[in-house]
């Protein structure tokens, strides 16, 4: 490949990128219902033909950009969450607190119900957050210590799974509360309560 061709390359990658990073600052800026190209546009400091080059259609850049939070949402919770370090017995306690602690991070609270938003919308981001959450669920009994093939390896997953719910609705929860609000404290240490037996016992089967 010659250097020219290289360079441009390099340019236009850089180009995508600032725009998909311009319009994740509009998705939590707006919102997804007031998300618009000429606002990404505006937001990247670029031209809407330089998007429309990308992405023809508006829901062009949408999927693109559910891809990217799908993706940016998966790598710093397992960056969070795992490896799970401590002794096994303790490893449901710890992966709870922190799935807990997660969730109520300006990214989370700010990101997240506009994907969920974008997924009750479009068919296909609704897969593709299914299907992240899936894998997300693979890699936290890979951190749990829990073989997938195992017998009781179901029981844990569901067990993750109900978690994850439970900690997502802090999430949804916080966005609508101040961070003082002790409703908000109150509400991860009765996630904690419920969540970590109930993990806890889970794994404990599959380690029997």
């Amino acid at each position: 490949m010659g250097e020219h061709m290289k360079e441009s390359l390099e340019v236009a990658e850089g180009t995508r990128e600032r725009i998909l990073e311009a319009a994740l600052v509009v998705l939590r800026d707006v919102g997804h219902g007031q998300f618009s190209v000429q606002k990404v546009a505006r937001e990247a400091g670029v031209y809407q033909g330089n998007i429309t080059y990308y992405w023809p259609r508006r829901r062009d850049l949408v999927l693109a950009l559910a891809v990217r939070v799908v993706d940016d949402y998966r790598r710093t919770l397992l960056a969070r969450c795992t490896p799970v370090e401590e002794a096994s017995d303790s490893r449901a306690e710890v992966l709870v607190q922190r799935l807990i602690d997660d969730a109520v991070t300006e990214e989370r609270v700010r990101v997240l119900p506009e994907l969920w938003s974008l997924a009750n919308a479009d068919p296909e981001i609704a897969r593709l957050v299914t299907t992240t959450y899936d894998a997300i669920t693979a890699d936290l009994l890979v951190a749990l210590g829990v073989p997938d093939g195992h017998p009781a390896s179901d029981a844990v997953r569901r067990a993750l799974l109900v978690a994850g719910m439970a900690v997502q609705g802090l999430t949804a929860l916080h966005g609508h509360r101040s961070a003082g609000d002790p409703m908000l404290e109150a509400a991860r240490e009765a996630l904690a309560e419920v969540h970590v037996p109930l993990l806890m016992e889970a794994v404990a089967s599959a380690r029997a």
